[in-house]
């Protein structure tokens, strides 16, 4: 399972996921799995006759987003195929590429996968979706939920499709015991505890086995999506026995070192924007560090 949450602070909106994948029995296969994806979307025009050769025009681009809870197939597989889908689409002047039709049909997909996955894994097959993005021809913010209906005995699974309102409220997908916790954790949410704080404590909590691993993130600003790294920081000893603070860089909760200079072949910078929702207690955990290992210095009357 997992926990995905978005919320809005100011103009932004925010996904916020953990990486753990786990079994139909709560076994953990890894904690490295990628919830959030961006799909580009591309719009092309009709191609000139008079120029066969110039191609179809790409009139519109933008990134959308999305954030899945449950089956980890399923989640994938739907992030490919819209993206896929919605990265070559051709229009008319009549055409509508509002938001609300394109969620349509990313729905569609969404209904399509989960239909087929279904057939060999029942109910393990199924996901929640959050859909977002900013609407190309009407400049405004949408996000939509895809969920499974209660199955009923003896029916099909049937599914819902609806639009989500993020200005008073954090939505959060994931397993009950995950959501519950995190509705506890809610009320503490203000300038110095932030919804990753809120993630960060369910993901050390041994007690939801579900969540766990590493947090990963997205934003959306006007225009485009955009997946982010997040900076955590550990405490530990060197080889002296003093303590030292490290930082540690992750992308879709992976530990990646973007100065390996494997990633820099052929002279090229390879650049990633991180989050870092936990400077502030770092900042004060390394100050107390410096001041004990200060103090120890003077103790032994050694001078740097």
């Amino acid at each position: 399972m997992t926990l995905c949450l978005a919320w809005k602070n100011r103009n932004e909106i925010y996904f916020a996921s953990d990486s753990r994948l786990t079994d139909g029995n709560h076994g953990i296969v890894t904690d490295n799995a990628t919830k959030v994806f961006k799909v580009d979307v591309e719009i092309y025009g009709a191609r000139d006759s008079s120029n066969p050769d110039a191609g179809e025009p790409l009139i519109h681009q933008t990134k959308y987003g999305i954030c899945f809870s449950g089956s980890y197939l399923n989640g994938s597989l739907l992030a490919d195929s819209i993206e896929e889908i919605l990265s070559n689409i051709q229009i008319s002047p009549y055409s509508d590429y509002s938001i609300d039709n394109l969620s349509d049909i990313a729905f569609a997909i969404y209904k399509q996968v989960s239909k087929q996955i279904t057939e060999i894994n029942g109910s393990l097959g199924l996901s929640e979706v959050l859909f977002g993005g900013y609407c190309l021809m009407n400049k405004d913010f949408h996000l939509y939920k895809f969920a499974p209906l209660p199955i009923q005995q003896n029916t099909l699974i049937d599914f819902e499709k609806s639009k989500i309102d993020l200005t008073k409220q954090t939505i959060l997908l994931g397993d009950e015991k995950a959501k519950a916790a995190a509705k506890k954790l809610l009320f503490k949410i203000n300038s110095s505890y932030s919804h990753f704080h809120l993630l960060r404590e369910i993901i050390r909590d041994d007690s939801i086995q579900t969540v766990g691993g590493n947090i990963q993130s997205g934003i959306f600003y006007p225009s485009i999506f955009k997946t982010y790294g997040i900076v955590e920081y550990t405490s530990e000893e060197d080889e002296w026995g003093f303590l030292q603070v490290r930082d540690n860089y992750r992308f879709r909760g992976l530990k990646l070192d973007f100065n390996d200079s494997e990633l820099r072949k052929g002279n090229l910078n390879i650049h990633k924007t991180f989050f870092n929702p936990f400077e502030d207690e770092r900042d004060k955990l390394f100050k107390q560090v410096s001041e004990s290992l200060e103090k120890k210095i003077k103790g032994t009357g050694k001078r740097e």
